[in-house]
């Protein structure tokens, strides 16, 4: 089941109907995104696979492509991102480059806060094979600490949680929305920390839109060591208490709704995918 919140495949949907009609539309298209974890940027060079049947030039599709994409429009309502959300870009020789705005990142991110990352309801796949590189414990260590760092913020009055026991099971009731945006065209977390784990959050959801398969395990267990690393990182140079919780409260929300997703997100990879347990406390 694809999660609606991927953004790889509505854009792979997106710009396989952004294709002129003289053209025959391939069965997949290539996409991947930019080594640029401070941007969300996604590149298809599917002009260059297409000019090869010849009926047209290679910048005319690619510009032709870019054109249909800009009159498109969303096809999940779970995921209202516009094309005017996107900054599209047409590089020589034929490629495309589809950057999402910070407000379009703000839209991902309130949506990321409300939706339930439950497993879906294929068959489990079984256990993790044994291996010792698989060690879960710093990605259960992880959870455990956005756990902690939720009910603080709680108790602090920074936010309000449905469920502050568990704050995986419920959700952030207040404030509402939370303040992404510093101005109608900037995000409020902006620091590189931020941004990367904002940039493996997304990641993590496209990764999650992919069938899981006893083959694919150790693919899963990557992508949960690469997301609890970036949130230990941001841990480490992003306050927020203290200071910021009183000179910026809007920042501390901000990060801690960065602490929420990253929380229901590493919670789905531990009892789904990686067939463990979530610890809220270690």
């Amino acid at each position: 089941m694809v999660e609606p919140l991927a953004i790889a495949p509505q854009l792979l949907a997106r710009l396989q109907q952004a294709i002129p009609s003289p053209l025959t539309r391939p069965q997949s298209i290539p996409l991947y995104r930019a080594k640029d974890s401070q941007r969300i940027l996604y590149i298809s060079p599917v002009a260059l696979q297409l000019a090869k049947q010849g009926s047209m030039p290679l910048m005319e599709i690619t510009q032709a492509i870019a054109q249909g994409f800009s009159d498109s429009r969303p096809l999940n309502l779970a995921f209202p991102i516009r094309a005017n959300h996107w900054i599209l870009s047409v590089v020589p020789p034929g490629k495309l480059y589809l950057e999402l705005t910070d407000p379009g990142i703000a839209i991902w991110l309130q949506q990321a806060l409300l939706w339930d990352f439950q497993p879906d309801p294929t068959p489990d796949p079984g256990p993790l094979p044994p291996s010792g590189s698989a060690d879960l414990f710093p990605i259960q260590y992880a959870h455990a600490r956005c756990c902690a760092l939720l009910q603080l913020a709680h108790r602090e009055g920074l936010i309000t949680l449905k469920t502050p026991a568990h704050p995986g099971m419920g959700s952030v009731t207040a404030p509402d929305p939370l303040p992404w945006l510093e101005s109608p065209t900037h995000l409020k977390p902006h620091h590189p920390a931020e941004r990367a784990l904002i940039s493996r959050a997304i990641a993590t959801v496209d990764a999650l839109s992919f069938p899981l398969s006893p083959t694919q395990m150790t693919s899963r267990f990557s992508v949960a060591t690469l997301l609890s690393q970036d949130f230990l990182t941001f841990y480490a140079q992003c306050q927020i208490l203290g200071s910021v919780q009183s000179q910026d409260p809007d920042l501390a929300q901000g990060r801690l709704g960065l602490i929420f997703i990253t929380q229901k997100l590493l919670k789905r990879l531990l009892e789904k995918d990686l067939s463990s347990w979530a610890p809220w406390e270690l």
